[in-house]
């Protein structure tokens, strides 16, 4: 059985789904498995394959795979089997104790590029070197293609709205708006407000961005959200040729990723001496 949770595991790493793996680590007295038992569950709490015995401690399991799931955390439960009025007591009478550790398996980081001129060109190279997942759209089959954007994972053209819907942007998901033209980065932005991006960036000036959320806003959109969204986009590092601006806006979305504010290195060596 732990064959087919293991074949299923690595299914889900090649499509890119999102799973946490359940293994018995410990057990005391009467429990449903043995030690080693494994069982594969995705964010929903649907079990996918194998099982740790069922009952209670697979339900509480599974509860605890699909909060590991949301939170991005690997972390190990211990369930009683017993009848006592306990935090971890699951109101079962076997009388055992049984410790699980739940390794989550994530989708990965991943970049989606709405707009295939200059700057997502080379923005799609540099996010290809730091192992992201990398989507094009954008509306033009002439820009959007495998000659421009050989290293990219997916490459979309299209309606770039009906495109928008089907894509799957959850908290490791970084999004860039830098289409051909103001209407297009609206309209993207307009739709990816709708979803839990880690990373919101569009390209414009700051009359350009104060249109586009003076428009949201008088749609209903709330200031969390907009406050939420980089832009004007990129750390200020200077430069103007696509490569640099595509530099500074890489530069912001690992900045955001892992929690830094950006000073010179150099600053922080001084401040902790």
């Amino acid at each position: 059985m732990e064959s087919a949770v293991i074949k299923r595991l690595l299914n889900a790493i090649d499509h890119r789904e999102a799973v946490a793996l359940v293994t018995v680590t410990h057990k005391v007295g009467s429990g449903p498995r043995d030690k080693g038992s494994m069982m594969l569950v995705d964010h929903k709490g649907t079990l996918l394959a194998g099982t740790i015995g069922g009952g209670g401690v697979e339900e509480s399991a599974k509860q605890d795979a699909m909060a590991c799931l949301k939170n991005q955390t690997s972390s190990a439960f211990s369930y009683e089997l017993t009848l006592k009025e306990t935090e971890n007591a699951l109101g079962m009478a076997c009388g055992g104790a049984v410790t699980v550790f739940i390794k989550v398996f994530s989708v990965g980081k991943s970049l989606i590029i709405f707009g295939a001129g200059h700057i997502g060109m080379v923005l799609s190279k540099m996010a290809k070197l730091l192992e992201y997942h990398v989507t094009i759209v954008d509306e033009r089959d002439e820009y959007a293609n495998v000659a421009r954007f050989e290293s990219a994972d997916v490459i979309l053209s299209g309606e770039m709205q009906t495109l928008l819907a089907d894509l799957e942007i959850v908290p490791s998901t970084s999004v860039v708006i830098v289409t051909h033209g103001h209407t297009h980065d609206l309209e993207v932005l307009r739709g990816v407000l709708n979803h839990n991006a880690g990373y919101i960036g569009m390209i414009g000036s700051k009359s350009k961005v104060n249109y586009c959320f003076q428009t949201l806003r008088a749609e209903g959109v709330s200031e969390e959200k907009l406050s939420a969204v980089h832009a004007p986009i990129g750390l200020d590092i200077g430069g103007e040729t696509p490569s640099e601006i595509a530099l500074s806006i890489m530069a912001e979305i690992q900045a955001i990723q892992f929690g830094k504010q950006g000073p010179f290195m150099k600053q922080i060596e001084k401040g902790g001496a």
